[in-house]
């Protein structure tokens, strides 16, 4: 259908006239009912775009102050006296552990980390347990049914 001959029967759908007299409306009111309407629907929405937009600005304003102040208070509370950074030098590969003799040693080890840490962080922590965690296998530390769920979640992507 040819748009021209759509929009002149979308205006005669709309019949009556402008001024509330039941005459049907010429071609001219036609015409300037539909292209006021439009003018309306495409300025409210222009509206609505520069609204939106100062909102985001406005939005992003603010979350700048927040950042900022969040900046600062982290800046306070940084300790003034920090040793220099140490340079980490390459990481050694990890030692060949036998598992019943070295027991002790790798918790001991790992209680050591763990308490250079609590001193660093300011914060107390406690090592509950310790237990190997076997790579050897392709579940890398998952039971069957959890493989299985993560194939049947994944399989279709």
């Amino acid at each position: 259908m040819h748009p021209l001959l759509l929009a002149n029967h979308l205006v005669m759908l709309a019949g009556g006239s402008i001024d509330g007299n039941k005459k049907p409306l010429d071609n001219s009111e036609r015409w300037g009912v539909t292209l006021a309407g439009l003018g309306i629907v495409i300025a409210a929405l222009a509206l609505l775009v520069v609204i939106i937009f100062l909102f985001g600005k406005i939005f992003d304003a603010i979350n700048a102050k927040q950042k900022a102040k969040e900046a600062k208070i982290a800046e306070q509370k940084k300790p003034k006296n920090t040793p220099a950074p140490v340079k980490k030098a390459s990481p050694a590969p990890a030692p060949v552990v036998k598992k019943q003799e070295d027991d002790e040693e790798v918790i001991a080890v790992i209680s050591a980390v763990v308490a250079m840490m609590s001193e660093q962080d300011g914060k107390i922590y406690k090592v509950t347990s310790v237990k190997a965690v076997s790579k050897n296998n392709s579940f890398s530390g998952r039971s069957a049914w959890a493989m299985d769920g993560r194939r049947q979640n994944v399989s279709p992507f």
